[in-house]
């Protein structure tokens, strides 16, 4: 009967612990770990290093590849209300375009309108020779999933540079440029 009684202290006793510890694991499942948290960090830091990058190289061989043929088109590397904006900087004061002052007053709350030039996009002459992209570092991130990037544009042929900082944005596996402060 000791042999049963021994017997039955050690079952309850292995089952209280296997329900003390299953109960512990159950609230613990939800936790993240320091080494998991870690993990999830480090991933999405190369993740958002490589959207950088592809929106980086993007933004070059989008400035590059456009400048230096025939005709582009603006509203090809840009969202529609960037080139809208910029269509109407550009036509400042000609037959049907915007006053200065009523360009400032439509575009205030979605531009900074005090850096935007009235003439070409991203390179303000009309004439101009091989272009090419000399410097593009990241100036910093953007909410939205955006990049800004400080730009040096330079004519190779009429030897002049131009300094933007180009706001990069996703659109769908590409980017779009959204805004242009130009100095």
């Amino acid at each position: 009967m000791q042999k049963f009684n021994a017997l039955k202290f050690t079952f309850i006793l292995v089952s209280t612990l296997v329900i003390i510890q299953n109960g512990n694991a159950q609230s613990n499942k939800g936790l993240i770990s320091p080494s998991n948290a870690t993990i999830n960090n480090t991933a999405k830091q190369k993740l958002e290093n490589q959207n950088q990058e592809n929106a980086k190289k993007w933004l070059i061989k989008t400035i590059e590849t456009n400048f230096n043929k025939d005709t582009y088109e603006m509203s090809d590397m840009t969202t529609k209300t960037y080139a809208q904006y910029k269509s109407d900087a550009i036509n400042i004061e000609y037959d049907n375009g915007l006053t200065e002052e009523s360009f400032k007053k439509k575009w205030k709350n979605k531009f900074d309108t005090k850096y935007v030039a009235m003439n070409g996009f991203l390179v303000p002459t009309q004439d101009y020779g091989k272009i090419k992209v000399s410097s593009c570092k990241l100036l910093y991130v953007i909410k939205d999933k955006g990049f800004v990037f400080e730009t040096i544009i330079k004519d190779l042929t009429f030897k002049t540079s131009y300094k933007r900082d180009i706001k990069v944005i996703p659109s769908g596996k590409s980017f779009l440029i959204a805004d242009v402060k130009e100095y």
